[in-house]
């Protein structure tokens, strides 16, 4: 039978307005990877005659179940909204030393940093260095932080690759399952589970750039109760002409209890201990100073499965990171300038998912969350400065044929600043057949103000030199939250005789009362309010194709613009998304135990964030590949993988702004596991 997708074709002209029509710039940016598509296809078309033959199982292999998508248990077909989905398998092949080099195989991600000590991944809006709008959750508990702009940056490196199981990233505003902050994406990292990662491992890595990398794991138990013990550590010395270095400490506890039959416990604890270069790797002019940033925590979650496919949930965590920043200023040698403080979070949720009929299912909840900051720098006070947010939740799923699938679901919070708020979404799923799916939908997401956006008090003593105290900072008690209305189509396709895989998400944000600062030019104050309005309209794909046993090509590319509803008060020259980014990935199974991994980045000029006093924002056009190349062998019952890993094999390249770069890296890995 032959089945036109007639849906991926007109994508770009779908009556919703979501998108302009396709611009000539944006089909010349696609036919660039195809070369580098070619010549994958040949290697792999030219060996086809001795190629391992598809079996049953891989005609048959059906797309990963998700949970991030509406808290429920969801087929892609089914979720509302694209995704992308990061596994085991993929993460070790790209030698990816933390979470945001992950995300570079997720379309419209982009992956940089305010310096090469700080990592950081932002969905297709770069308004910030530190993540804000996305939400990363770690095993269901937040990785947002409580103090400073609430960043997500540090916490991503609170987790290693090597203890992931996969990598779920809903590619859009999600508000109605998580609440606040779900704006930009929901990237949810969920661990390895202990029964799966008995015995012991221990890997290193040594190479350029003062790299000094290595993790031991010892992982026990038995069917009733297993346990994993993990510590790593990170050493570099970031980007060229910064003072970045890294040195990052990971210690991991994961237990799985099984109480009952019926039952799961999780358990899990952790600490993490960065200390690292800053100075002109953030601001130009700031002194050189090395930073500490410390965090641990401690985390439950109970499951108990109900009758037919009913189950009950209850989690908690808390979270403490402390955060040591202390110089003096260039200009002003008796003037410090101190930035520590200390943050904590804890959370309290009850879920409930129940199956009334067999063509509905729900879940809903309600939670509980404390944030609270201490901090004299930050607040000019010894106070604690908190907030508290009671949550109810739910989402239903509505199958009323085969052909159609219906989603819809609310989040309804109250903060104890920003008061009320609601972020209802409606996703519409049209199969037109079990393999290819039209989506339409509807969403309102919000993000909440941070603790220093709504009560920030900076002040410079500038006393010694009778200059008085400069109020540098401040904090809005009359700010509004966030809020992103956002509008998506979407189509899903899998091949099953191709053993392809197409995803298109086309979109259109509009972001209202966005939360940025002015600035007084005569003192020097900065004062937050809601001054940012804009839409983001764009479209994206991502093909996933396994034409052989052992080889598997992923192409991704993401076409984007940004406009302002006000261009005179907002300088759109500090603010530019890539309009075009692209990643061709090709992993292969090589004869003899090895394995080989290629991927080319590519994006168009942008800008990471706004600061009109500092003129290198605007980054050129760049690439980069990375290669890694690993053998595998056993001794004994042991399994043994060396690998070389060269990232930025074409050369150095521009990655945060014009006056760094990164730099061409190769380093070497050896693992050992039981």
């Amino acid at each position: 039978m032959v089945w036109e997708i007639s849906p991926v074709s007109h994508i770009s002209c779908v009556g919703l307005g979501i998108i302009h029509p396709m611009r000539d710039e944006w089909k010349d940016a696609i036919r660039r990877p195809m070369v580098w598509a070619a010549l994958a296809l040949l290697t792999v078309m030219g060996d086809a005659a001795r190629a391992q033959s598809l079996t049953e199982d891989d005609y048959l292999a059906e797309l990963p179940v998700v949970l991030t998508a509406s808290r429920l248990q969801q087929s892609l077909h089914d979720a509302p909204g694209s995704m992308t989905v990061i596994d085991r398998d993929q993460i070790r092949r790209t030698g990816a030393r933390d979470v945001a080099e992950l995300l570079r195989l997720v379309p419209g991600y982009m992956v940089g940093g305010f310096n090469g000590a700080h990592p950081v991944a932002s969905y297709h809006a770069p308004l910030d260095e530190y993540g804000m709008r996305n939400l990363v959750l770690i095993d269901g508990r937040s990785a947002y932080s409580s103090f400073f702009l609430g960043d997500t940056h540090r916490g991503m490196m609170s987790v290693l690759p090597e203890d992931i199981e996969r990598v779920e990233v809903l590619r859009g505003a999600n508000s109605a399952a998580y609440g606040a902050n779900a704006m930009f994406g929901v990237i949810n990292i969920i661990t390895r589970h202990t029964a799966d990662s008995l015995g012991a491992e221990a890997q290193v890595s040594v190479g350029s750039a003062d790299l000094r990398d290595a993790r031991v794991s010892l992982g026990f138990g038995d069917e009733k109760a297993s346990h994993r013990l993990s510590f790593g550590q990170r050493e570099d010395s970031g980007y060229a002409v910064a003072f970045d270095d890294r040195r990052l400490r990971v210690l991991d506890w994961r237990t799985d209890l099984r109480p009952a039959a019926d039952q799961d416990l999780m358990l899990r604890a952790g600490a993490s201990d960065l200390q690292s270069g800053r100075g002109y790797g953030d601001t130009p002019g700031d002194p050189e100073r090395t930073v500490q940033w410390r965090e641990w925590f401690l985390q439950g979650r109970w499951q108990r499965q109900l009758e037919g496919e009913g189950q009950l949930q209850l989690s908690a965590d808390f979270t403490q990171e402390d955060y040591a920043d202390v110089s003096h200023h260039l200009a002003y040698k008796k003037v410090l300038l101190d930035y520590g403080s200390r943050g904590q979070r804890a959370n309290l949720e009850l879920q409930h998912t129940l199956v009334p009929r067999p063509d509905l299912r729900a879940v809903w909840g309600l939670g509980w969350k404390q944030e609270q900051a201490q901090s004299r720098p930050l607040f000019y006070t010894d106070e604690s400065v908190e907030y508290r947010e009671s949550r109810l939740f739910g989402h239903l799923e509505w199958r009323p044929t085969e052909r159609w699938t219906a989603n819809a679901g609310a989040f309804l919070g109250d903060h104890s600043h920003s008061g009320t708020y609601v972020a209802p979404r409606l996703m519409l799923n049209h199969h037109f057949t079990p393999d290819h799916t039209l989506r339409f939908g509807i969403n309102r997401s919000m993000r909440t103000n941070s603790l220093l956006e709504f009560a920030g008090d900076i002040r410079y003593d500038l006393s010694p030199y009778k200059l008085g105290q400069l109020r540098y900072w401040s904090g809005n008690p009359d700010i509004r939250p966030e809020r992103l209305d956002s509008r998506e189509v979407s189509y899903l396709g899998q091949f099953r005789p191709l053993h392809l895989t197409v995803d298109v998400r086309a979109y259109n944000e509009r972001l209202k009362d966005g939360i940025s600062y002015s600035e007084a030019y005569s003192t020097a104050q900065r004062v937050f309010d809601n001054l940012l309005d804009l839409t983001v309209r764009g479209v994206e794909y991502q093909l996933s194709w396994e034409p052989r046993h052992g080889t598997r090509l992923q192409w991704q590319q993401s076409f984007s613009e940004l406009e302002w509803a006000d261009p005179v008060k907002n300088d759109t020259a500090n603010h530019k998304p890539p309009g075009r980014a692209s990643t061709l990935a090709w992993s292969q199974q090589l004869p003899s135990g090895y394995d080989l991994m290629l991927m080319r980045h590519e994006r168009g000029e942008m800008t990471w964030d706004r600061d009109e006093r500092d003129h290198d924002r605007l980054l050129p056009a760049a690439s980069r590949i990375d290669l890694r190349l690993a053998k595998h062998w056993r001794i004994g019952s042991k399994k043994a993988e060396a690998a070389l890993t060269v990232q930025a094999l074409d050369g150095d390249h521009l990655d945060t702004r014009q006056s760094f770069q990164f730099q061409r890296r190769a380093f070497l890995t050896l693992r050992l596991e039981q």
